[in-house]
């Protein structure tokens, strides 16, 4: 019997810890689980992101250039690019073939005119110093004037007449030694005559058609119209139309007429010129009459940035007020003014001036 309870006794002590053993288990596994599902959950959520990053990328993929077709492009590139190098070097070879023929054309021209020149100065009369300082002043005078209408005047046709004249009178001479200062003038002229002046009348010719078509149309109104006879007659029928009614009747009407006649609502979908009365359309047009004056009086004392600051200003104005065809058809002529360069940049032709001051102590000495 006591063997029995101790073998009990004994049993317990194991059961128990057994016991504490499943618990101890249990728990770690517990926690385990735990830790897993927490882990599992931050895996599911960057997943998710994950996810949501894969679709945006397959939405911009489109977007995106294929490796292919960047490299097609980078080739019709490279291509094009060999193309027009060698249109530019066949270009080049043309233009400096174009140069030597001229350059060769003017040597061969120079040394004509320098035969020519040495003839003349064998068969002409020997001619005494008094007359040819008296030619050389004429040519130093018409050199200064040329600089003078030039750079004064903006003159481009009397300065080109100024310095023909003096080429003419060193012809005259016939001295071999004149010809560098000939020579001289040739290229002052040549540089002049690529100097382009604007078209002051052509340009303010422009503005008077400009000025012409925006002229308001003349309106013509009707019987029915406001202030016609057509619409006395009606006033004069609706009085004795109301004289008829009762009183509470006629005044009632004449109300709503006030009110109809007073609360106008409309659509602006057509052009605000289109709205605009007539007395409106005047001013309107006044206004860009004085505008046009002002550009034309800019344009004629050569003021080049309030000119073209005009034409922007012009420019505004239709576009808010007309239509957009109309708009578009004046704002071409617009910008056909506003390209127009008032004050160009003027060649230097006082080269030939400098030379010829340098020659004339050497010219002196051989009288």
């Amino acid at each position: 019997m006591e063997d029995d309870q101790k073998y009990l006794r004994k049993l317990n002590r194991r059961t128990r810890f057994t016991q504490f053993l499943v618990w101890i288990a249990l728990f770690f596994t517990a926690v385990g689980i735990a830790a897993g599902y927490k882990n599992w959950l931050r895996i599911h959520e960057k997943a998710k992101a994950g996810l949501v990053g894969v679709a945006e990328i397959k939405k911009e993929l489109p977007n995106l250039a294929k490796k292919e077709e960047v490299e097609s492009l980078l080739a019709r590139v490279d291509s094009q690019l060999k193309e027009n190098t060698k249109h530019l070097d066949s270009a080049l070879k043309e233009l400096h073939q174009v140069q030597d023929s001229t350059q060769y054309i003017a040597d061969t021209v120079n040394n004509q005119v320098k035969a020519l020149t040495q003839q003349q100065e064998v068969l002409s009369p020997p001619r005494s110093g008094i007359s040819k300082s008296w030619s050389l002043s004429e040519v130093r005078f018409l050199l200064q004037m040329a600089n003078q209408v030039l750079t004064l005047k903006n003159d481009k046709n009397g300065a080109m007449g100024a310095l023909t004249l003096a080429d003419q009178l060193l012809l005259q001479q016939g001295s071999t030694e004149l010809l560098p200062l000939r020579k001289q003038i040739s290229k002052d002229i040549a540089r002049l005559s690529q100097y382009k002046v604007p078209d002051i009348d052509a340009i303010s010719e422009e503005i008077n058609e400009l000025q012409n078509e925006l002229e308001p149309p003349q309106k013509v109104f009707s019987d029915s119209g406001l202030g016609g006879a057509g619409s006395l007659n009606n006033q004069e029928k609706d009085l004795k139309d109301n004289k008829d009614l009762p009183e509470s009747e006629s005044l009632v009407s004449r109300v709503k007429k006030t009110l109809n006649e007073a609360v106008i609502v409309r659509k602006f979908d057509k052009p605000i010129y289109d709205e605009m009365s007539q007395e409106t359309q005047k001013s309107l047009s006044q206004l860009l009459s004085l505008r046009l004056e002002t550009l034309r009086l800019m344009l004629l004392q050569g003021r080049d940035k309030s000119y073209h600051d005009q034409i922007g200003r012009l420019m505004a104005t239709l576009k808010k007020y007309y239509a957009k065809e109309k708009f578009e058809v004046l704002n071409k002529r617009l910008e056909a003014l506003n390209t127009v360069n008032l004050n160009p940049e003027v060649p230097d032709i006082s080269r030939s001036l400098t030379l010829l001051d340098s020659m004339t102590p050497k010219l002196s000495k051989g009288e």
